[in-house]
């Protein structure tokens, strides 16, 4: 494994970036979710929601291991969850071999930089209540849970919980 760079993605590696997203997620979530939903999934699936996100202003950062995006963080104003200064993240994922390797650590203290010179103050995300591996690296990130919900989706019915991290701080990819 090379060293990992964090860096805006471009415009035009939004298929490049929706096929590491979906390959991720399907790893994340195997086990979690339906299988028959997660192999449904299309590698295209995130173009639109990813070239959304770019229209409207929201960060969308890839991890590149040379030329190949192998992780990806979006971000965005929180909406109905908090002051102006809240952001959400909508999303980080990382291919699974790149895991547990500092790769992630790295990615979420970018988007969370990136959040801080954009005037947010605090974060909030939605987690599978049965996700312990997102979990513990949320709370190692410094959010809290501050409840828990039912969502249903593509059939399934999903126990999520709400985590906020309610200061931002300023720190390096670098630090742990």
């Amino acid at each position: 494994m090379r060293t990992v760079i964090y860096r805006q993605l471009r415009e035009s590696e939004q298929a490049e970036a929706s096929r590491q997203l979906t390959a991720s997620y399907r790893a994340a979530y195997r086990g979690l979710m339906d299988e028959a939903y997660l192999t449904s999934l299309q590698e295209d699936h995130w173009v639109e929601i990813l070239q959304a996100s770019m229209e409207r202003g929201d960060i969308c950062l890839v991890a590149a291991d040379g030329d190949t995006i192998v992780g990806a963080a979006v971000c965005g104003r929180s909406e109905g969850r908090g002051d102006q200064d809240c952001a959400e993240l909508y999303a980080i994922y990382l291919l699974p071999e790149y895991t547990e390797h500092g790769a992630g650590h790295g990615l979420y203290c970018e988007i969370e930089a990136r959040m801080r010179a954009q005037g947010f103050r605090s974060c909030v995300l939605e987690v599978l209540s049965s996700n312990a591996r997102a979990i513990r690296f949320y709370e190692a990130h410094g959010f809290e849970k501050i409840c828990s919900f039912m969502v249903e989706e593509n059939g399934m019915n999903l126990s999520c919980d709400l985590m906020q991290k309610a200061q931002l701080q300023l720190i390096s990819p670098k630090s742990v």
